[in-house]
Formats: structure tokens, C-alpha cells, sequence
């Protein structure tokens, strides 16, 4: 099951490696800016899905964070999460090894991990939704009707 995981972070590093434009529109910047835009697909999923937690431990707790409101704080924490990915997948090379590997996988595996990511991306955006919705009603941001 750790296995399955690694490889549904593996392969969403994939997946964004591999978004490239067309030629004629621009595409085709290089290895570095593929793997930049791999690692800021799986920050991105990580850092919504710490939010979405983070809002329900302040709809638990009935208080919210202090360190909502500076927005330096936000910066500082994509920054964070992109730097240990950057390190992970780039750095120490598991998420450039994957990719170079993942045409090699059998075909059953990989359309299973990209089902798996998809629903995953899937599930991230309804966690999301509904996360936002639950904390402002709890907040009283916006009224009941």
C-alpha cells in the first residue's frame, strides 16, 4: 500500500513534467521548467489539502489561526512545501528516475495510477469545496439561508 502511494506522488510529478504546450504556442522550455512544473502540481495538491486540514482543526477547535491573516506566512509555506519536493524529486532524482520509468511500467499499472490521480485531483477540489463551505458557515462569513 506505501508502494501505491509512492508511486500516486511519483506519478503526479509525472503528469506535470509532462504538460507542455505545443511548439508553435510557445512549448518546450526545457528540463528544468518541466520539472518545476511537476514538483508545483503535487506542492499545489499538498498545500490545499494542509489548508482544507487546517480549516477543519480551526471549525474543532472554535478559534481561529493567528497566522491566517499574514499572508508572508502562505508564502513561506508554498515556498517550504516546493523546496522539499524540489529536493526529493529533483535533488535526490526519485521523481526524474520515475518518469523515465513510467513509459517502461505495464500498461494496467499505469492506467491505474492515472485513475488513482485523477480521482485524486478530483477528490482534492470537492474536499476543498467543501471545506471552504463548512468553515464559513462556521465563521458566520457568509449568512444561512
Amino acid at each position: 500500500m506505501v508502494r501505491f502511494f509512492k508511486q500516486l506522488y511519483l506519478t503526479g510529478f509525472t503528469v506535470g513534467f509532462r504538460l507542455r504546450m505545443p511548439e508553435r504556442l510557445g512549448g518546450g522550455w526545457g528540463p528544468i521548467i518541466d520539472a518545476g512544473k511537476g514538483i508545483l502540481v503535487v506542492s499545489l495538491i499538498a498545500f490545499i489539502n494542509l489548508t482544507n486540514i487546517a480549516d477543519w482543526i480551526e471549525i474543532h477547535n472554535g478559534t481561529r489561526f493567528s497566522f491566517d491573516s499574514d499572508p508572508w506566512v502562505t508564502k513561506a509555506a508554498v515556498l517550504a512545501l516546493y523546496l522539499m519536493n524540489y529536493y526529493v524529486l529533483v535533488t535526490r532524482g526519485h521523481g526524474i528516475k520515475f518518469e523515465r520509468e513510467f513509459n517502461h511500467l505495464e500498461k494496467s499499472r499505469k492506467i491505474l495510477l492515472l485513475v488513482s490521480f485523477g480521482v485524486l485531483l478530483l477528490a482534492t477540489v470537492a474536499f476543498s469545496i467543501y471545506s471552504i463551505s463548512a468553515h464559513q458557515r462556521f465563521f458566520h462569513i457568509i449568512p444561512k439561508t
